[in-house]
């Protein structure tokens, strides 16, 4: 039953988000289960308090999928609760189990904040993790640079700026690796962290006699 459930999750998140929205909760989705699979492995290696029971992998799923699904309809603001509220009205449309709804609302409105591992379920802490391993490679770097562009579209931008802008990412960066909740998470993230920090320092060197462009 649950299986199915998530089926149908999958089809609905892909009508309201789109294929590029889509495609990144899909890519998160398949986050979760390697760090789910890499937690799981490890706990039968060496018995972890974090993994007092069993990870759920269909809730898992489905608050992958609904994560950010009032994104399209209402924008970023507050999107936790209302993407929580969304997924409970999809899940009981679809004669889900309490249960499983209870969980999947849970999940959404735990996985969007940094609070005490006790305090937060740990499928909360894998859809964090998942949902950010996509933003630690220097694509991340492009995308904040691009952002800023939009932004201020008519402003000079002098090699001191672009290197307080480029600064500020790496600072938000180092952050972002160092919420990651799961060791799993961390080991995936590690390469492209170090790579990413290696080229912004790199640019950095470089820009302390840049002119305006």
């Amino acid at each position: 039953m649950d299986a199915d459930i998530v089926q149908s999750v999958a089809r609905y998140a892909e009508g309201v988000l789109g294929e590029e929205g889509f495609r990144y909760v899909s890519a998160v989705v398949a986050n979760c289960k390697m760090l789910a699979w890499e937690l799981e492995a490890q706990e039968e290696e060496a018995p972890a308090p974090a993994l007092d029971r069993d990870i759920d992998m269909n809730a898992l799923a489905i608050a992958g999928y609904l994560h950010d699904i009032s994104t399209t309809q209402h924008g970023a603001n507050d999107h936790v609760h209302k993407s929580a509220e969304m997924a409970v009205e999809f899940l009981l449309s679809q004669d889900a189990p309490q249960a499983l709804v209870r969980k999947v609302e849970q999940i959404i409105l735990s996985h969007a904040t940094i609070s005490s591992e006790q305090d937060t379920p740990i499928e909360a802490r894998i859809l964090y993790d998942a949902d950010k391993l996509g933003r630690l490679s220097g694509l991340a770097v492009v995308t904040s640079l691009i952002e800023f562009g939009a932004r201020y579209p008519n402003r000079s931008v002098s090699g001191d700026v672009l290197t307080a802008i480029l600064r500020h990412i790496e600072e938000r960066f180092i952050d972002l690796y160092q919420s990651l909740h799961t060791n799993p998470a961390r080991e995936m993230a590690r390469d492209k962290f170090n790579r990413t920090l290696a080229f912004l320092d790199g640019v950095i060197e470089h820009l302390s006699d840049s002119t305006p462009v």
